[in-house]
C-alpha cells in the first residue's frame, strides 16, 4: 500500500526570483502535492540480489515499505502545507512547520526509518529554509540529516524508489547539495581558524603557544584499541597496523589492544539484543570493545582507531590533543577538578551488578548519576540551546546529553559528516552513558543496526540531531534568526563533542579522497593515514601496495625481514 500524488512543481529559482541564493545553487524542484491514496505495485527498486547474497540480519529491511501507513498520509499532508508557506516566501513559519512535524516522528528510529524517505525530503525542506533565511551553516547540518534517512531508504529499496516516490526528494540533488554545502562549510571554517589546515603537530604547537604554555596534557593514561580481522593471506594490513599501533604506543607509554575477532561485550543488558550475533555488522565491535576498554577503569582516555589506519607522526601526543580540544571548549577549565576514573568505576560496578534486562532500571541508575553530578562539569555551565530540543528518555534524548560542555568525544568530520574511524574518548560516566545509548539503538530489531553507517548513525543521532532541531525551532521563532558554525555559541552539535579537521586526525591516500570526493588527502606531516574504502576504488593488490608504502615512511623494512607474518610481502 503506497499513496500517489499529483504535484505542481517549479523551479525555485523561478518561483522565487530574486531571493539570495548561496553560490547561485539550483534547488531540485518542490512539489505542491494534492494527496490522493492508491494501491500500487511497489517500483524503481532495482534488480534484487539473490537472497542467498543479502547478509542474513538485512533481509527483514530490503524493499520494506511502510509509506502507505496512516501516520505518512497525515506527515504528508502537513508537508504540503509547509510546502505552500515556503512557496509565500514565509521561510521561518515553514522551518517551524517542519520541526512540528519532524521531531514526533524522530523521537522514535524505528518510526523514523520505517519511512525514512519522508523523513529525508522533509529535512531536505528545511535546509531550503536556513537558506532562504540566510543560514548556510544551519542548512549544512540540516542536509547531513538529508543524507541520514535517505541512505537508509536508498540502500533497502534503490535510488529509483526514492526518486519516484511522492515526496519532494531525489537521492542524486540531495548528495550534490550536501557536497557543495559541506564543502562551503569546510572552507568556512579553515578561514576562520587556519591552523585547521595545519598538520596537527603545527596545529597543537599555536594552540599551546596561544594559551601561554598551559595546554599540556603530559601524564594521562591511555588505551589505543583497534579490530584487525583481515586474511593474512591476502593483505598483511592486520600485521602492519599492529605493529605500528605498538611501536607508537610503547613511544608514549600507552596500552595498546588489537583484537583479531570482533569482540562482544557482555553486561546485564545483553540479552536485549534478539538477533544471533552474526547479524550484527562487523562495524558495531567498535561500540563492544570502547566500552571493554572503559569498563577497565584503567585510562583516563580512550582511542578507537580503525585498523586500516596508521599513525605517520609518532611524536603527536594523544595527551596533547585531548588537551588542546579541551583548551578551546573550556579555557582555563582545570581537569584535575574532576575525577572521572573514580565516578567511571563506581557507575560501571553498580551497571554491572544490575538486574539482566531490565532496562528502566538502567535508565533510572543513569538518571541517579546526573542527578549527583548536579548537571555540572566545571567547564562554563549547561549548554546553551537556541531552541528546545526533542526528547526521549530511552534513546538518550535528555539533560546529559544538552547540559555538557567539557569534550568527551573528540573525533573529526569529513566531508560528509562525523568520522568514527578515529575517536578519543574520555575515560568518564558521561562517555559510558554515550556509548550505551549508542549501543541501545541496536537492541531488538533495529534498523539502525542495518543502517548502511552503523554506528556512525546511531552517533549522529545523539549528537547532532537534537541540536540541529534545537536550533531549527529557534530561528522559526526568532525574529533576528543566528546562524550556528565556527564562530558562533552553537555548532550544531553536542558541546561534549569536539570536531577536529579531518586533516589532524585522518586524511587518505589520493586514490581514495579523489574517488570520495568528500575526504581530506593526506600530505607528508599529518598524523594519521586512513585507507578506508581503498578496496572499493581498486584492488586488493593495489591496496596492499599503499599499505606497504605507507608503513615504511615510518619503520625500516630492515627491522621486519625476518617477521613470518610479513615474509609473504617484503
Amino acid at each position: 500500500s503506497a499513496f500517489m500524488v499529483r504535484a505542481q512543481c517549479a523551479t525555485l529559482g523561478e518561483v522565487v526570483p530574486g531571493i539570495w541564493l548561496m553560490d547561485r545553487w539550483r534547488f531540485p524542484l518542490l512539489c505542491v502535492a494534492i494527496l490522493a491514496v492508491s494501491l500500487r505495485t511497489s517500483t524503481g527498486q532495482g534488480a534484487p540480489l539473490p537472497e542467498s547474497q543479502v547478509p542474513p540480519g538485512l533481509r527483514q529491511w530490503i524493499g520494506r515499505d511502510n509509506c502507505g501507513e496512516p501516520r505518512w498520509v497525515a506527515f504528508h499532508n502537513g508537508l504540503a502545507e509547509v510546502v505552500g508557506r515556503f512557496n509565500r516566501f514565509e521561510f521561518g513559519p515553514a522551518l517551524g512547520g517542519l520541526v512540528a512535524l519532524l521531531v514526533p516522528v524522530v523521537q522514535d528510529p524505528h518510526v523514523a526509518f520505517d519511512c525514512s524517505t519522508a523523513v529525508s525530503s522533509a529535512f531536505g525542506l528545511a535546509a531550503q529554509c536556513a537558506e532562504q533565511l540566510q543560514l548556510p551553516v544551519l542548512s549544512a547540518r540540516l542536509r547531513q540529516l538529508v543524507a541520514i534517512f535517505g541512505s537508509f531508504d536508498y540502500q533497502m529499496k534503490g535510488e529509483e524508489y526514492i526518486d519516484q516516490s511522492p515526496w519532494p526528494v531525489r537521492w542524486m540533488d540531495s548528495m550534490d547539495g550536501i557536497l557543495r554545502s559541506m564543502t562551503m562549510l569546510k572552507r568556512h571554517e579553515v578561514q576562520v581558524d587556519p591552523s585547521r589546515g595545519f598538520p596537527v603537530r603545527q596545529a597543537l604547537a599555536q594552540s599551546s603557544s596561544a594559551s601561554g604554555g598551559s595546554g599540556s596534557g603530559g601524564g594521562k593514561r591511555v588505551a589505543i584499541v583497534s579490530v584487525c580481522d583481515y586474511d593474512a593471506g591476502a593483505t598483511p594490513l592486520a600485521r602492519l597496523s599492529q605493529i605500528n599501533k605498538q611501536a607508537y604506543a610503547q613511544k608514549h607509554g600507552y596500552d595498546v589492544f588489537v583484537y583479531e575477532k570482533s569482540p562482544y561485550f557482555e553486561d546485564p543488558l545483553a540479552k536485549l539484543f534478539v538477533e544471533p550475533p552474526s547479524y550484527r555488522p562487523a562495524a558495531w565491535s567498535k561500540v563492544d570493545a570502547i566500552l571493554l576498554a572503559l569498563a577497565e577503569g584503567k585510562h583516563d582516555w580512550v582511542m578507537w582507531m580503525d585498523c586500516d589506519s596508521f599513525f605517520m607522526d609518532p611524536e603527536v601526543r594523544l595527551e596533547d590533543v585531548a588537551a588542546a580540544a579541551e583548551a578551546e571548549q573550556c579555557g582555563a577549565f582545570n581537569a584535575a577538578e574532576k575525577d572521572d576514573v573514580t565516578e567511571l568505576q563506581g557507575l560501571v560496578k553498580r551497571w554491572m551488578d544490575g538486574p539482566a534486562g531490565d532496562l528502566g532500571w538502567f535508565e533510572d541508575l543513569l538518571d541517579a548519576q546526573l542527578e549527583h553530578d548536579g548537571g555540572s562539569d566545571g567547564c562554563g555551565g549547561p549548554q546553551e540551546l537556541f531552541g528546545e530540543p526533542p526528547r526521549n528518555r530511552t534513546l538518550g534524548l535528555g539533560d546529559w546529553l544538552f547540559q555538557q560542555r567539557r569534550p568527551h568525544v573528540i573525533a573529526s568530520e569529513d566531508g560528509l559528516m562525523l568520522n568514527t574511524g578515529i575517536v578519543l574518548v574520555r575515560a568518564s560516566a558521561w562517555s559510558w552513558r554515550f556509548f550505551q545509548q549508542v549501543r541501545w539503538m541496536t537492541f531488538g530489531r533495529s534498523p539502525v543496526t542495518q543502517h548502511p553507517w552503523w554506528e556512525q548513525t546511531a552517533m549522529v543521532y545523539l549528537l547532532q540531531l537534537p541540536f540541529t532541531l534545537a536550533h531549527a525551532s529557534g530561528v522559526a521563532a526568532s525574529a533576528a534568526p543566528q546562524d550556528i558554525g565556527p564562530t558562533a555559541l552553537h555548532k550544531g552539535y553536542a558541546s561534549a563533542c569536539f570536531m577536529f579537521s579531518q586533516k589532524h586526525l585522518n586524511g587518505y591516500p589520493p586514490i581514495v579522497s579523489s574517488a570520495l570526493k568528500t575526504h581530506t588527502t593526506f600530505e607528508t606531516g599529518d598524523f594519521i593515514v586512513s585507507f578506508s574504502g581503498c578496496k572499493v576504488y581498486s584492488s586488493q593488490e593495489v591496496c596492499n601496495q599503499l599499505f606497504l608504502g605507507y608503513f615504511f615512511q615510518v619503520h625500516d623494512m630492515r627491522d621486519f625481514e625476518s617477521d613470518p607474518a610479513l615474509s609473504l610481502w617484503l
